[in-house]
């Protein structure tokens, strides 16, 4: 999720020398595209990502919804989705198309080149969603 939130464990492809822990609530609504949102990681992340503990990702696709991603930009069902809080730098090349089922969720990191999400282990569903995440702390 660089920079938007900064490593949770300080190393190579970090900016900081910190980490930003999130407070997280279930959200009243939604959730909704573009929250970050803290999720329990399912099986495939862990198989193909390492991933462990909770995941700090921004949620992209809705249920029913079709992404595709092209040069850089992210499409939901043929529109292209304006992200002002994903640098051009750390876009990525990538190609692909998902569609999101019923009762699931599209997530992808706001650092696409070395984001390991939906785009790698699919879509997840609304009862691994832990939270909305409504507040930073930075920890040095």
């Amino acid at each position: 999720m660089e920079p938007t939130l900064h490593c949770a464990r300080p190393g190579l492809g970090c900016l900081a020398r910190y980490a930003d822990r999130v407070v997280a609530r279930v959200p009243a609504v939604g959730p909704l595209r573009g929250d970050i949102v803290v999720v329990a990681p399912p099986i495939e992340a862990v198989m193909k990502c390492g991933a462990g503990g909770g995941l700090v990702t921004r949620l992209i696709g809705l249920p029913g919804e079709t992404i595709a991603q092209r040069r850089g930009a992210v499409l939901v069902n043929g529109r292209e989705l304006r992200e002002p809080y994903v640098q051009a730098a750390r876009r990525d090349s990538r190609y692909g198309t998902w569609h999101v089922s019923a009762g699931q969720y599209f997530l992808m990191g706001d650092n696409r080149v070395q984001s390991c999400d939906s785009r790698e282990w699919g879509a997840v569903r609304r009862a691994s969603i832990i939270g909305k995440v409504v507040r930073t702390i930075r920890v040095r």
